[in-house]
């Protein structure tokens, strides 16, 4: 017998027994959608986490209050850090006026907003209050005008900086926005520049955004919160000191004795990068585990339904071997119907994994993005999988007398 003819005699047998062929494909179906899903949101989330970190620089960190991974590596850390005290732009002058291994210290808060313009209106937009430095710290080209000057935050000048997608709904048919005015906050700004459009990252749209002085921004919504205050070392291969220098300047601030706790949180984009692998590397440590079990059940529904199917198939068997077919001719039909069940449930497996992940992601804010290797991996384990479980009862087919399978009959 050839593979075709094995594999189209397999999928006979799955239309002709529905409920029975459903309940063999179950768990093939379970655990590889399991790691499909799993790992397409993980696999997203890692290009997320490295496009975010190139956009920033990598020679870049951030001073905050709180560090909010600490919520998932140090839960009790993360609760006594909310008691930590708010970082006011004092404390970024403070830092620009005394790191001396720091090129740029910029400030930055954010809240989302809408935005307003004659009829048109545009909601949910992250409003960016940010110090002149910030086009330092990220890359973000201008299509049209300028970006914002350490005058215009000195002065609280009611400027801005539009996202390329915020400028075209704002300001509809190509119209030029620069020099118009837009409404936050019942406040009127004037549209100073437009930032090219950006690619999206993973279905995170990154051009629906608008900047404003930092302190214009204030003015809007409150001096009460916390800013995170961002630093540029002057050399990258000096990161390490400048950070150390940046968290000896605050605990002088702060006016924190050697022995005290640190009340503020210094995150770079190396340690962001380390934890979240950790993360990731944990998820697939624990996935491993669980869909392991999942294939081993279904493996072992597989072997129970073959050795169903041999039974109820004896007379054919029979009649194969009365007729000429050898005992390798059987063993190769039942492995590959076998194997042919089995890569059925990881090809359906992949399809419900990848609709799954990216409903989760439409619904939440997990980035998704398709591994092809998670591909593979998901085929070649249900291969391997149909082929060891389908062995048995291969091996019981062709291993049965013909003149008894025939009286069986």
């Amino acid at each position: 017998m050839n593979l075709m003819e094995g594999v189209r005699i397999a999928l006979g047998s799955l239309r002709g027994n529905k409920l029975r062929t459903f309940l063999t494909l179950l768990g093939n179906i379970v655990g590889t959608m399991s790691v499909i899903a799993v790992v397409s949101l993980i696999y997203g989330a890692d290009r997320y986490v490295s496009t975010v970190v190139l956009d920033e620089g990598t020679d870049v960190f951030t001073i905050s209050r709180i560090n909010g991974v600490q919520f998932l590596t140090d839960f009790d850390a993360f609760l006594e850090s909310l008691s930590n005290p708010d970082l006011k732009l004092s404390d970024r002058d403070w830092l620009a006026e005394n790191l001396k291994e720091a090129r740029a210290v910029g400030a930055s808060s954010s809240r989302r907003g809408e935005l307003r313009a004659a009829s048109h209106q545009q909601k949910n937009v992250n409003i960016r209050g940010l110090t002149s430095d910030y086009t330092i710290m990220e890359d973000l080209p201008l299509l049209l005008g300028r970006h914002l000057t350490p005058l215009d935050v000195s002065r609280s000048r009611q400027v801005v900086v539009l996202g390329s997608e915020v400028a075209e709904n704002l300001f509809p048919r190509r119209a030029n926005p620069l020099g118009r005015e837009i409404k936050l906050g019942g406040r009127h700004f004037e549209v100073i520049g437009v930032v090219e459009e950006r690619a999206m990252v993973l279905g995170n749209n990154r051009n629906q955004f608008a900047v404003v002085p930092l302190t214009a921004w204030q003015k809007v919504f409150g001096s009460g919160g916390s800013i995170d205050i961002k630093v540029a070392a002057r050399q990258l291969d000096r990161l390490d000191e400048a950070r150390d220098e940046a968290t000896f300047q605050m605990r002088m601030r702060h006016r924190l004795r050697p022995l005290d706790r640190q009340d503020f949180s210094v995150q770079s984009s190396d340690q962001m990068l380390s934890i979240w692998s950790g993360i990731s590397k944990s998820v697939y440590a624990a996935l491993v585990p669980l869909v392991g079990i999942s294939l081993v059940v279904g493996g072992i529904v597989l072997m129970n339904i073959m050795l169903v199917s041999v039974t109820e198939r004896t007379r054919e068997i029979g009649v194969r071997k009365a007729l000429g077919a050898s005992r390798k001719s059987i063993l190769w039909q039942f492995l590959i119907e076998a194997v042919t069940l089995s890569m059925v449930g990881g090809v359906l497996g992949i399809l419900i994994g990848v609709f799954i992940a990216w409903g989760i992601s439409l619904v939440s804010p997990l980035p998704f993005a398709v591994a092809g290797w998670s591909f593979v991996l998901g085929l070649g384990t249900t291969f391997v999988i149909g082929a060891i479980f389908g062995t048995v009862p291969a091996w019981k087919a062709a291993g049965l007398d013909p003149v008894e399978a025939l009286y069986h009959g």
